[in-house]
């Protein structure tokens, strides 16, 4: 009789909750966490995978992607299996009128664990609706919140280009009312300045994605941090990297990062323009953030345990005895490669000695990634057809 379903054996495991970074064995029963050890009878097992030189860590947790409503969003299997995400958050791609929807053609029908922040406009991420503030209604939007408080955590609210905060003061009274927070994508103007918005419109909990953007500049004239980021984050407001198509720039991350000043968590913003321009899945972002100097152990911590917290979610972004079986394999591999950039000034490129790349994907127990067929045998073991019956 054997114990486990799958044992990874050999790999570095890394789990921030549990301040774990070695050497372990990892034993899956169903879709938990059965067993961590130092070593772990393979007899034990029905299925091994030999995770030398690898790591071993939770399954990543993208809080910023597009898998609804965005005329560039990507369905949500295809946009975070592959690379190691196994639960994903749509930033705002539906409103209180059309997450019913999203719900059944999406969420549904996903491998991919998928949350939702509700986006302040009723209909959702339309580019010209964003602008209606006829359609920002927080007290439905906070009524579908508590509605569906399994799927839906917080409100978005992004792209208003009026000199207003009104888009921002309506998110903010939906997330009070639902107990949530907002998470807000607004490029400063004149009259609405990144100082005002940080410090006098939201509050601890709340969210500033795209924090490394050029058009919403982090770095100061002098080089240095803007006071007013750094106050914001003495008052508890969250900043997530939200890489994307065009709001994230290394002119912006490097000075930042060398100034201490890292993101609380990694995100893609992953949509179709993201990824065919700059690649911006997680390990992808997870790989600029380590040739940038943030050190693997703090990468993980904020692409896995970090984010698990902003959602809610405190079975997830670790691999404690008993939990969630959602892991990724990752390698970190040594080369010469060239890591893209965006922004308003187009893209630049960062030449990098390693990057970390996704090898194998488990969502509550299955594996539903293998790039290189470790969980396989060689195909030398095909048994030969039954001839008899053919001929």
């Amino acid at each position: 009789m054997k114990s486990y379903d799958l044992l990874l054996k050999n790999g570095n495991l890394i789990d921030p909750l549990n301040k774990i970074d070695g050497s372990f064995d990892v034993a899956i029963s169903n879709s938990k966490i059965a067993k961590i050890a130092k070593s772990i009878d393979q007899n034990a097992s029905k299925s091994v995978i030999d995770a030398t030189g690898m790591i071993i860590c939770p399954g990543l947790i993208d809080l910023h992607a597009h898998c609804y409503g965005y005329f560039a969003s990507i369905f949500p299997d295809e946009m975070c299996l592959p690379f190691g995400t196994t639960t994903m958050l749509d930033a705002g791609g539906s409103g209180w009128k059309t997450f019913d929807d999203m719900n059944e053609k999406v969420v549904s029908k996903s491998i991919t664990r998928v949350l939702s922040l509700l986006n302040i406009v009723g209909s959702g991420m339309i580019t010209d609706k964003e602008q209606v503030v006829s359609d920002m209604d927080p007290i439905s939007t906070a009524a579908k919140i508590n509605e569906r408080k399994d799927l839906l955590v917080g409100v978005k609210v992004a792209h208003f280009e009026a000199n207003s905060w009104e888009a921002i003061e309506r998110g903010r009274k939906a997330a009070e009312i639902s107990d949530t927070f907002i998470m807000v994508d607004q490029n400063p103007i004149k009259g609405r300045s990144m100082k005002e918005l940080l410090l006098n419109h939201m509050v601890s909990g709340d969210v500033l994605t795209h924090m490394y953007a050029w058009g919403k500049p982090i770095i100061n004239e002098k080089g240095d941090v803007e006071d007013f980021f750094l106050k914001a984050r003495e008052n508890g407001i969250l900043f997530d990297l939200g890489h994307g198509a065009g709001s994230f720039s290394f002119s912006m991350a490097k000075p930042a990062i060398d100034q201490g000043f890292y993101p609380d968590t990694i995100s893609t913003d992953h949509h179709r323009s993201s990824l065919l321009s700059n690649h911006s899945n997680m390990p992808n972002c997870m790989s600029k953030m380590l040739n940038l100097g943030i050190p693997l152990q703090l990468i993980i911590e904020k692409s896995t345990l970090s984010p698990s917290r902003v959602l809610g979610l405190p079975e997830l972004g670790h691999l404690g005895e008993g939990s969630e079986a959602d892991v990724a394999i990752l390698k970190i591999v040594d080369g010469e490669f060239g890591l893209i950039d965006n922004g308003l000034t187009g893209n630049r490129k960062l030449n990098a000695s390693s990057i970390i790349e996704n090898q194998l994907t488990i969502k509550g127990g299955n594996i539903v990634w293998d790039k290189n067929g470790l969980s396989f045998s060689n195909y030398e073991n095909t048994p030969k057809p039954d001839y008899g019956s053919i001929y």
